[in-house]
């Protein structure tokens, strides 16, 4: 039951073959009312709270992806309530956290500030999501969450994020049968000087810096962050075998565009997708689960898989 994504990280050769894809299904952790995505039927409009659940529904049904990531809310709704990866081989993910880094508001002000640490999750009640809708939990039957950060090259600002990520991972030592993984951002803030590449070293080196404060049952299984080139990802993939690097899709661009990046980071050593707005913004983001399956399995280059993808958009 939901336990594709330990699966693959338990086989090197699985893992190998078959890179790990999780729909980022978390948005409402960080958008309103337009954040979610649009339906076109019967007239188009921004996707509802209701509409929303029931694409995360499908998509799970489709059996593409290996890791489902969902708010504390959907997740009480659709693994507690519904219990729909009983019957599932899909793993089932919570968000942690919400740094201010993540708070899309319309009208809203927090990208330009330092992000600040925001525990929505707290891994010592655990046990009693369920009952108290606070955490992932046992009753649930998660096992996994994610938690993010962001350094902003601000000694105060820093400070503080990485303190709260430690004692978060202090935490999930402490917490029977419970993992998390790492989600690592740009800076938000202004980085006079740095260009693209000195952004992605940037991140590098603070990824392998706070790596090295963390015993084994305090490390991520794996991290997630932004492809920025591939001379600073070939460095980071390659220099811990022990860590494992997944990529972040971030904004949608365009359906050629994210098939191109999932071929690109795991051509280049990455192991790990974590897709949202690039999967759910599509005009079918079912059939773009099924692309991006293809091309991560190798089964289909990044032109082939977008050539099958358009043929079904005018079916």
């Amino acid at each position: 039951m939901g336990d594709r994504v330990f699966e693959k990280l338990a086989d090197a050769s699985l893992l190998a073959r078959s890179p790990i894809f999780i729909f980022a299904a978390d948005a409402l952790t960080a958008y309103g009312l337009t954040g979610i995505g649009i339906e076109k039927t019967p007239s188009p409009h921004y996707r509802t709270r209701p509409e929303y659940l029931d694409l995360q529904r499908a998509i799970l049904a489709d059996g593409y992806i290996d890791g489902l990531l969902m708010s504390p809310a959907d997740a009480e709704n659709l693994a507690f309530e519904e219990k729909l990866f009983e019957s599932s081989p899909v793993t089932p993910i919570v968000r942690m956290n919400a740094e201010t880094r993540i708070w899309s508001p319309r009208h809203g002000k927090y990208g330009a500030q330092p992000s600040r640490p925001f525990t929505t999750v707290r891994t010592p009640e655990a046990g009693r999501y369920c009952d108290e809708a606070m955490a992932c939990a046992k009753d649930c039957k998660i096992k996994l969450g994610l938690y993010s950060i962001t350094l902003n090259n601000d000694t105060d600002a820093d400070e503080r994020t990485l303190s709260a990520y430690l004692d978060f991972a202090w935490d999930v030592a402490h917490t029977p049968d419970f993992h998390h993984f790492l989600e690592v951002f740009l800076p938000n803030m202004s980085q006079p000087g740095m260009d693209l590449q000195a952004m992605g070293e940037y991140v590098a080196d603070s990824i392998v810096r706070t790596m090295a404060h963390l015993r084994k049952p305090q490390r991520p299984l794996f991290i997630k962050t932004v492809y920025t080139t591939p001379a600073v990802w070939k460095a980071l993939v390659e220099f811990d075998p022990t860590l494992i690097i997944g990529a972040l899709g971030g904004q949608r661009i365009n359906a050629k565009r994210t098939l191109e990046l999932a071929h690109t980071t795991t051509e280049y050593g990455g192991k790990v997708i974590l897709f949202g707005r690039a999967i759910f913004q599509e005009e079918n983001p079912r059939a773009m689960c099924k692309a991006l399956r293809a091309v991560l399995d190798r089964q289909m280059s990044p032109a082939e898989a977008h050539s099958a993808y358009q043929r079904t958009l005018r079916t």
